[in-house]
């Protein structure tokens, strides 16, 4: 967990020369939002096997 949070923040701090909105906002995304798909991806196609499997 903290890992991740230190690739969050290591991307924002770099990128607030250019701004809040394009900068940070934009750049913190960069690592998180791959994580983050991959976890909700993983949980629906879990919890779709669960469903099958669970009738």
């Amino acid at each position: 967990m903290t890992g991740f949070s230190n690739a969050i923040s290591s991307c924002a701090i770099e990128a607030r020369s250019e701004g809040p909105v394009l900068g940070v906002g934009a750049k913190i995304f960069t690592i998180a939002g791959p994580v983050i798909l991959y976890g909700c991806s993983a949980a629906a196609v879990y919890g779709v096997i669960f469903w099958l499997f669970s009738r």
